[in-house]
């Protein structure tokens, strides 16, 4: 029987063939097209956060905003860590569509979003920018020009494109730029446009669809209730230097439900020209507080609307 010595002897004799050092030589370098398998394409992808402390259904979220942005080829939401998620689509037209038209909310909360570029983490990318359309009003004439919409874009925020209707037509009472804002300042308020002649003029800012914003501060993301300037030993409630003014009031459109049974000017006039006798003039849309059509004769039509909708007059003359 051989002595424990020797079979360690001979267990050493069997390790010595291996060689530590050539651990190191085991390095694969693979191809940046071929290598680690990313659970995402980068080309299309939004990382997001909301401007809030609450908790909210996660759920509710990606299928609300699922059915806002309503994307042609779908959308992957992921979660990333506390309230930060990955927004993945799956084609240009659908992810230039969500920026094109931020801001966006979910329960009054806005979507701070950034658009991920080839290779950066998701994790680690900065969030806070909000694009959004901003009214120049107050302009006069030799003020209204693109270089001024353009420096005006620059100061509230980074500019990036101007509204192409801006200079069609005669007259327009407010200009259009598109702009990029910075949520860790407050919003601009006004700005001083002066020409070389020394003629100057105060234009005023109104931001479209603009979140919740702070009337003493000017930081979006939170209301006057919850603004830390409260407790600053100067705090004057009743001085708040922001106000509603500062947001944009949209033109709502009235849809007429009639339209399909009127007939054009056009169809009008061949009327009287072939002998019709009755000709029915343009549909006019008014506020009504009564939830039925009624006709301009005061006849109740029994065409039911919803409740605070607008009825539809129309007037009859007879050939």
């Amino acid at each position: 029987m051989a002595s424990s010595s020797s079979q360690d002897g001979g267990w050493m004799d069997q390790y010595a063939h291996l060689d530590i050092e050539g651990e190191e030589e085991g390095v694969l370098i693979t191809d940046d097209q071929e290598g680690e398998a990313q659970a995402f394409d980068d080309r299309w992808c939004l990382v997001g956060k909301f401007l809030t402390n609450r908790t909210f259904d996660f759920d509710a979220m990606r299928h609300t905003l699922a059915s806002l942005w309503q994307p042609g080829k779908g959308v992957y939401v992921k979660e990333l860590d506390t309230n930060r998620y990955l927004f993945q689509f799956y084609h240009e037209i659908d992810i230039q569509t969500v920026i094109d038209g931020s801001p966006w909310t979910f329960n009054r909360m806005p979507l701070v979003f950034y658009r991920l570029k080839r290779g950066e983490d998701p994790r680690v990318v900065p969030l806070h920018e909000l694009d959004m359309w901003v009214q120049l009003h107050d302009l006069k004439y030799g003020f209204m020009s693109e270089w001024v919409v353009k420096h005006a874009g620059n100061y509230v925020g980074t500019f990036i494109k101007s509204d192409p209707k801006n200079f069609i037509g005669i007259w327009r009472d407010y200009l259009r730029v598109r702009v990029t804002i910075d949520i860790n300042k407050p919003l601009k308020r006004r700005m001083k446009l002066i020409k070389q002649d020394g003629t100057w003029i105060w234009t005023t800012f109104k931001y479209e669809y603009v979140p919740t914003f702070c009337f003493i501060c000017g930081f979006i993301g939170h209301g006057d209730r919850f603004c830390p300037r409260r407790f600053d030993s100067h705090f004057d409630p009743n001085i708040k230097p922001y106000g509603e003014w500062m947001k944009a009031i949209t033109k709502k459109k009235n849809y007429l439900i009639g339209a399909q049974w009127l007939r054009s000017n056009r169809d009008d006039d061949e009327g009287v020209a072939n002998g019709g006798g009755r000709q029915w003039k343009q549909a006019e849309a008014m506020n009504v507080t009564s939830p039925t059509m009624v006709r301009s004769d005061g006849v109740n039509s029994g065409i039911r609307l919803g409740d605070n909708q607008g009825a539809i007059f129309w007037r009859e003359s007879w050939g």
